[in-house]
């Protein structure tokens, strides 16, 4: 069996463990026995307060409470929608606009998200582009919001098998996971968290990438 990467710390503060979550990592416990990103800061690090979850197949930032008080001002932020996320796509289609923003109300609930095209890609040169790497904002903080509205607007992200998305992009080029990544989390505080593509991700890039070249937005 192929061992999954572990999680990294990115950073350690007063306040917050923030750790960087690789792909098919549970955030807590789940039904299933995946390895849990919780469990593992708790056991590694000491104790630590959930304040918000990723997806399961979704990799990136994650912010947790190293107190109690923290724990209250986190869930503030985020209740508040004052923390600042960015994520990292790669989706099916050619938006028209290169920025444009997505509201749609999700479990009857206001939903916003700004989308910014970054890189489109062809599959042959010449070719009009079929995929494009993408940056999405949530302005509201809905489960699912960046798939359900990429999806709705007629661009599923790759490897996304819940809201429609390819698997298999080209002859071999596949996209086994979800290809969203957390890649900012900004606090009202005036901290910053990132983390860089992982391996997967950059390598769906590049292998597109090189078949037709790429498109400015």
């Amino acid at each position: 069996m192929e061992l999954k990467p572990e999680p990294q710390l990115i950073s350690q503060t007063p306040q917050w463990w923030v750790v960087d979550k690789p792909a098919h990592w549970l955030s807590v416990p789940g039904r299933s026995e995946k390895p849990v990103v919780l469990e593992w800061l708790r056991k590694k690090y000491g104790e630590a307060w959930v304040v918000h979850r990723l997806d399961e197949e979704t990799s990136g930032v994650m912010l947790f409470a190293r107190s109690e008080a923290a724990h209250r001002l986190a869930c503030q932020w985020f209740t508040e929608h004052s923390v600042r996320k960015v994520y990292e796509f790669l989706a099916q289609g050619s938006p028209r606009l290169p920025v444009f923003k997505v509201n749609q109300a999700i479990e009857e609930k206001p939903s916003s998200t700004q989308i910014e095209v970054q890189e489109r890609f062809a599959l042959s040169a010449g070719a009009a582009p079929e995929y494009f790497a993408g940056r999405a904002r949530p302005l509201t903080g809905r489960r699912h919001q960046i798939r359900i509205h990429l999806s709705g607007s007629g661009f599923p992200i790759c490897g996304d098998r819940k809201y429609g998305g390819a698997l298999s992009l080209a002859p071999g080029v596949e996209v086994a996971r979800v290809a969203l990544h957390a890649s900012s989390l900004g606090l009202p505080s005036g901290e910053v968290f990132e983390s860089a593509l992982p391996k997967d991700f950059s390598q769906w890039v590049s292998q597109i990438r090189a078949l037709g070249g790429t498109v400015q937005p």
